[in-house]
């Protein structure tokens, strides 16, 4: 499978271009992103897009461990991962170093 190049638009291409990135948002559902100084600060979606983000997210909680497992490719099928073998794992694997964050 190809994957697609990322379309990336400046501020100021993305403010003098308006209409073409709308264009191209509901050509492709996007993302496209929008640099300011040479950084991404913004992304635009159509609106088909943005409202199957918006379902996903507020789907009940069943569906959301489906996607999960699916994700999982061969181990989609294992009743045994749940959220509580998923926290072990992730305390089995917990780092000593300090968090880079703080």
């Amino acid at each position: 499978m190809k994957s697609r190049r990322p379309i990336t638009f400046s501020a100021t291409e993305a403010k003098n271009r308006f209409g073409a990135v709308l264009r191209e948002a509901a050509r492709t559902g996007g993302p496209i992103f929008i640099e300011r100084d040479g950084r991404p600060t913004a992304v635009i979606l159509s609106l088909r897009t943005y409202e199957e983000t918006c379902r996903a997210s507020a789907s009940p909680a069943a569906d959301q461990v489906e996607l999960a497992r699916a994700a999982f490719g061969m181990w989609g099928g294992r009743e045994d991962i749940d959220a509580e073998w998923l926290a072990r794992g992730r305390r089995c694997w917990q780092s000593e170093w300090p968090d880079a964050r703080s």
